[in-house]
C-alpha cells in the first residue's frame, strides 16, 4: 500500500485500488489531490499485475464534493479554470487498463466529472450525483460538457449542465450514467465482481479493446474500422495469441481455434 498526502493507493488480487483521502474536506479535489492522482497513475500504468483499476472515496459520505474552494481565497470570486498540471481524468481514459468508479457517496461538480472519466461507474443507493456548477454561476470545468454527451445523449446532458440537478442513483442508473447500483455497504463488492469478469480475460485483448473503443468517436466510420482491422491484426505475439487460445478452451469447451491464423 502506497499512502500519498490525498489518496491511498493499495494494489491486490490484480486490482488497483485509488482512494480519496479527504473525508474531513468531502474528498475535494485540490491541487496535491491531482498530483497524487498523476503519481499513483504513472505506476500503475506501467505495471502489468495490474488488470482493473478501481476509484473510490474514503468514509461514507462522500466519493468526491467537487473542487476546494477553501484552497485559494479567491477562487469564490474567480470563476475560471485554473491549470491543474496533468489532467489525471484524461490519463483515466489513455491508461490501459479499464478503470472503474465506485461512487460511495456523492459525487458533486468534479467528483461526477471524475466518474465520467472512468469507464465504467456502480454507484450506492444512498448517493447523489450531479453537476451543479451553474447554480453558482459556473460551468463544469473537468471534461464534464464533453464527457456527459457521450455517455448519457446530447438531450439528457444539457440537462443536467443546464440545470445543476442532483440526481439519485436510481435516476443516475435510468439515464445510462452508471452501471449498476448497490446498497452502500455492497457497492465495492458489486464492483469488484464486474472487474474480476474482465480481470480473468486476455490482459492483451482487455488493453487493446478498451483503447479501440476509446478511439471510436475520435475517427470517422471508415477510418476507425480500418484502423480496428489494423490494431487487431498486429496486437497479438505468437505467444499472447496461444495464451488467450487457452484460456478461451478453459472457459469453454466449446470454443473454436479462433486464433489460429493470429
Amino acid at each position: 500500500m502506497t499512502t500519498f498526502e490525498t489518496l491511498i493507493l493499495e494494489k491486490r488480487d490484480g486490482f488497483a485500488y485509488c482512494t480519496i483521502n479527504r473525508p474531513d474536506r468531502a474528498n475535494t479535489l485540490s491541487r496535491q489531490l491531482m498530483a497524487d492522482f498523476n503519481s499513483a497513475l504513472d505506476e500503475i500504468e506501467v505495471d502489468e499485475d495490474v488488470r482493473i483499476v478501481l476509484v473510490t472515496g474514503a468514509g461514507d459520505r462522500h466519493f468526491c464534493g467537487g473542487a476546494d474552494l477553501r484552497e485559494n481565497a479567491s477562487a469564490l470570486g474567480d470563476r475560471r479554470p485554473r491549470s491543474m498540471g496533468r489532467d489525471f481524468m484524461s490519463r483515466f481514459e489513455e491508461i490501459p487498463q479499464p478503470v472503474i468508479a465506485v461512487i460511495n457517496g456523492a459525487a458533486m461538480g468534479g467528483g461526477c466529472e471524475i466518474a465520467s472519466a472512468c469507464d465504467f461507474r456502480f454507484m450506492a443507493e444512498e448517493a447523489k450525483i450531479g453537476v451543479p456548477e451553474i447554480l453558482f454561476g459556473a460551468l463544469p470545468a473537468g471534461g464534464g460538457t464533453q464527457r456527459l454527451p457521450r455517455i448519457v445523449g446530447m438531450p439528457k446532458a444539457k440537462e443536467m449542465v443546464l440545470t445543476g440537478r442532483h440526481y439519485t442513483a436510481q435516476e443516475a442508473l435510468a439515464m445510462g450514467l452508471v452501471t449498476g447500483i448497490a446498497p452502500r455497504a455492497q457497492v465495492m463488492a458489486v464492483a469488484e465482481a464486474f472487474a474480476r469478469e474482465i480481470a480473468d480475460l486476455a490482459p492483451h485483448s482487455v488493453r487493446t479493446g478498451k483503447m479501440l473503443v476509446q478511439r471510436a468517436l475520435d475517427m470517422e466510420l471508415g477510418t476507425g474500422l480500418l484502423f480496428e482491422r489494423r490494431t487487431i491484426l498486429t496486437m497479438a505475439s505468437p505467444e499472447e495469441a496461444k495464451a488467450a487460445q487457452e484460456h478461451a478452451m478453459a472457459k469453454s469447451g466449446t470454443y473454436k481455434n479462433i486464433f489460429s491464423k493470429a
